[in-house]
């Protein structure tokens, strides 16, 4: 069946309108509808435009429906779901529906009346550009059952909002813990004096709920320090006793919550003595639950237990701490530790100069030997734009040494190089002068301890900007990616759009001339060039953006290659070629397949003008056979083939 030719127009008259939209849907596939709360009434009232939803119902195609959903217009919702997948968006406006053929579009409906005006368009464009809005308003709906259930049974939307009122915090933070089926929190040392002195009641409560299997229970991150009345202390040992699961972290994040199953409740305050907040976020929103929760979960892990974190504190024998004054002294104990290693060694370097002072006391050659141990090394060194090239080539040339670099744009006032063995043992050298050539001459003084929190401190510091490194080389990949894309785009578009302005000053000078014909046969060729570049650059976006989406149905196989040929030959006509085009196939006539025609076509078109550019004599043959439950069609030509060059970067935007 031939296309439709491509038109948009106005239709006036509820005769014609309603003609234009029974078409709509009759040639339909699949239905996109976004309308006001108007609409509904219509689709479900006017007679002839319910039978259209009977007969896509009938014949199984995939109805989308966006409208508001209210009071007064929810029967006919209801009505329209029997029908249609339909959402609700909050204060939506304008009435418009495309499917994969056809666009209708009204400015206003009138409840159960016939639209009085409607646009019907079938122009490829318009179809693909209302169908991008239509998905862009649909990911920010919300389900129809959902909008009912609040309508009807006054169900509480997920929202955020900020508390002042210190009392008011208080309550709503006992209330969520009530609530809760599970109540996680991470807060600075003082917040857990706050639940001791305002909620501790309902603590007790929730925790005897706990051992009793009726709750999951309660957990809790702080920073366990000695305090001068040793009161925190006291207060971690009684909700432990209670049941409480408590760990110590050395750093907390700038920010105290709370996470439920289903509610988070922020503060920034210090809660200093264990006084009332002030100020406070509460948010039912999933997507903020979920990420505190993996907040939550992320810390928990890294933490100690309470208990451990005691002793520790209580016992003076658990834990050393040793400063070192002498220079020479820190060479010899920092020379000497990467061979007590047994599992890891974690080593940050302030500077990139660092590494020319460490090369010459033998420091990687240590590392090197603990690596053939099989102990895992990790060093990270900031790097700068200015890095010295010489430098740079000896790191490369580390083997068994994870290296990482972290982009720095500017040099911070203390700096400080961190050495930590098995996560059991961590040195922490003091940079006094980085100008210096020699270790001795360069360092301050340094810190040797085994503190179990302040190595749990710096080795998460550590792991975190670890894995920020590999964001940011990410990142960096991206940017140039994109800069190299906007470059080829604007290049690309740039050569048919100058000879388009051309044309057009030409044509503008000499609307008669001898020349016109030929001048109009450029511009008409430049700008279907245009076209498909734009047509392309659009491609690359929806890939990009994972909003892509493939029409697949069943297609006669042998008619998606002659249609390729087809234009294949005229393109050789064109240039003048005497390449032969063929054709083969191990499969039966009539093999049907299941694809997108356009996007098979456009893959076609696109290896056969590639494979005709480059083969000057000889032939050009597809090939198709099956492959399993695929069909594998091949283009094989007698050209120069593929220059190795572009072997790397086949597959990237605009390679060439």
């Amino acid at each position: 069946m031939r296309r439709e030719q491509e038109k948009t127009e106005i239709l006036v008259g509820e005769k014609e309108t309603a003609a234009a939209v029974i078409r709509f849907f009759k040639n339909a596939t699949f239905v996109c509808a976004c309308a006001d709360s108007s609409a509904p009434s219509i689709a479900m009232s006017v007679e002839p435009i319910k039978q259209c939803y009977e007969d896509l119902k009938k014949r199984n195609i995939e109805i989308k429906w966006i409208t508001e959903i209210t009071k007064d217009n929810l029967d006919y919702c209801k009505a329209l779901m029997r029908y249609a997948e339909v959402r609700h968006l909050d204060g939506v406006r304008g009435n418009f529906g495309v499917s994969d053929c056809a666009y209708i579009g009204t400015a206003t409906v009138n409840k159960e009346q016939g639209v009085q005006e409607l646009i019907y368009s079938n122009a490829k464009s318009i179809i693909e550009q209302n169908k991008y809005v239509f998905d862009t308003l649909w990911s920010k709906s919300i389900l129809a059952p959902d909008r009912i259930k609040e309508i009807e049974q006054g169900a509480v939307r997920p929202e955020t909002n900020a508390v002042k009122e210190p009392m008011q915090i208080l309550h709503r933070t006992i209330d969520m813990v009530v609530k809760s089926k599970k109540y996680s929190v991470c807060s600075v040392a003082d917040g857990l004096l706050y639940a001791h002195n305002y909620s501790l009641d309902a603590f007790k409560k929730i925790l005897l709920e706990s051992s009793i299997g009726k709750h999951d229970g309660i957990r809790w991150i702080t920073n366990i320090e000695t305090g001068a009345d040793g009161k925190l202390l006291q207060v971690v040992k009684d909700f432990t006793e209670l049941g409480m699961q408590i760990r110590h972290v050395q750093y907390i994040p700038p920010m105290s919550f709370g996470v439920s199953e289903n509610e988070l409740g922020i503060t920034i305050e210090n809660l200093r003595g264990g006084n009332l907040n002030t100020s406070a976020i509460f948010s039912s929103e999933p997507a903020f639950v979920q990420q505190f929760e993996t907040i939550f979960e992320e810390l928990w892990a890294l933490g100690i237990d309470a208990e451990t974190r005691i002793k520790e504190i209580e016992s003076e024998s658990a834990t050393f701490i040793e400063v070192i004054h002498r220079p020479l002294e820190i060479q010899e104990r920092y020379s000497i530790l990467p061979s007590l290693a047994k599992r890891q060694i974690l080593l940050f370097l302030p500077t990139t100069t660092a590494y020319r002072r460490e090369e010459k006391i033998g420091i990687f050659d240590s590392l090197r030997a603990a690596a053939e141990r099989g102990v895992e090394i990790r060093i990270l060194i900031p790097v700068r734009e200015e890095i010295d090239e010489r430098i740079q080539a000896k790191l490369d040339m580390l083997k068994g040494l994870q290296i990482r670099r972290i982009k720095t744009t500017a040099y911070t006032e203390a700096r400080s190089k961190i050495l930590i063995i098995d996560r059991k043992q961590y040195l922490m050298v003091e940079l006094k002068d980085d100008s210096k050539e020699t270790f001795a001459e360069a360092v301050g003084s340094a810190i040797y301890s085994n503190s179990k929190s302040t190595i749990l401190s710096y080795a998460t510091m550590f792991d975190s900007m670890w894995g920020q490194s590999e964001l940011y080389e990410k990142l960096d990949a991206h940017d140039r990616l994109q800069r190299e894309f906007i470059n080829i785009a604007a290049h690309e578009l740039r050569t048919p759009a100058q000879s388009i302005l051309g044309y057009s000053e030409l044509l503008k000078d000499h609307p008669q001339g001898e020349d016109t014909s030929q001048m109009l046969e450029g511009l008409t060729r430049n700008a279907y060039r245009l076209q498909g570049l734009i047509n392309d650059i659009l491609d690359v976006a929806r890939i990009e953006a994972g909003s892509l989406h493939l029409e697949k149905r069943e297609l006669i196989l042998d008619d998606l290659v002659n249609a390729a040929l087809a234009d294949a030959e005229s393109q050789a006509r064109a240039a003048g070629s005497k390449v032969k085009i063929l054709y083969s196939s191990s499969l039966a006539c009539e093999f049907k397949i299941n694809a997108d025609k356009e996007r098979v076509l456009q893959v076609l078109a696109n290896l056969m003008s590639n494979a005709l550019k480059f083969t000057s004599e000889g032939k050009v043959e597809i090939i198709t056979h099956r492959q399993g439950q695929h069909v594998l069609i091949s283009v094989k030509d007698s050209g120069i083939g593929i220059d190795p060059e572009i072997y790397p970067k086949l597959f990237e935007k605009f390679a060439s």
